[in-house]
């Protein structure tokens, strides 16, 4: 996860802590005054305030019948120019929308984000249809997956420690999971070895996932594109499959982002 602000303000850091607890409402009933200052530790002198500051510039607004606040429409005008000013979003979906045709698989394109793999565009896969959509803020563990171990696979292990903060002990999500940091490295030499990693049921059971990485024009990793399929349909067959057709998609992925093969 992300550092602690080294120089935090604390009427920002409340106007954020209220964002996302109307963020939490996922109906249109709003959120009054009186919850949000119960729930937040804040006076409502202070709550007050704060919304009447969001509400000028749109990023909350009150209903005039309940006084209820919910979230404005500003913040969603933010939100639409963040596909703008991320190269990877911007990628042709015909890419991934191939590769889920050919293995018959949900594919996942992530980034590492906050600690993270941060998932911003999937595609599942499906007999009648198929289907991309982008879901900003869905993450998930990087030890645990495929795509977090070839996102890291090219740190030295200096990095690798500092990314999990020293902790030598890490989260099992299923009794499969790498749960220490040697194990992670040890994993990280075969990845680097093979070009792809593999989570096999180590972060849902009954999952078997292969992730290859996205080069840009540096060469450095910027991305990592993954299939996914129940472990019950992997065999050798269908995993030399994915694995020529995510290879294809991840070359053609990082051409397009200007890297050159040498």
């Amino acid at each position: 996860m992300a550092d602690e602000p080294k120089y935090p303000v604390k009427t920002v850091t409340k106007a954020i802590e209220i964002i996302n607890y109307l963020a939490q409402d996922t109906g249109n009933r709003g959120i009054g005054v009186s919850e949000l200052s119960r729930v937040l530790g804040m006076g409502k002198s202070t709550v007050h305030r704060l919304l009447d500051t969001l509400s000028f510039y749109g990023y909350v607004e009150q209903d005039g019948e309940t006084n209820q606040y919910r979230l404005g429409w500003e913040l969603y005008k933010i939100g639409q120019v963040v596909p703008q000013q991320n190269q990877l979003l911007n990628l042709n979906p015909g890419y991934i929308l191939e590769l889920s045709r050919k293995t018959r698989a949900t594919v996942n394109l992530g980034i590492l984000k906050r600690g993270e793999i941060l998932i911003i565009s999937k595609i599942e896969g499906a007999y009648d249809s198929t289907h991309i959509s982008v879901r900003p803020g869905e993450y998930e563990a990087i030890h645990a997956t495929g795509m977090g171990k070839v996102m890291i696979s090219e740190m030295d292990e200096e990095e690798i420690w500092g990314l999990f903060g020293g902790r030598e002990t890490l989260i099992p999500y299923t009794p499969n999971t790498i749960t220490s940091l040697p194990q992670l490295m040890r994993e990280e030499a075969r990845v680097r070895e093979s070009g792809y990693a593999v989570d096999a049921e180590e972060y849902c059971i009954g999952l078997y996932c292969i992730a290859m990485p996205i080069r840009d024009y540096t060469g450095q990793i910027v991305a990592a594109v993954s299939v996914s399929t129940p472990s019950g349909l992997m065999d050798e067959d269908r995993k030399k499959l994915i694995l020529e057709a995510l290879s294809k998609c991840s070359r053609d992925i990082s051409r397009s982002l200007g890297y050159q093969e040498k």
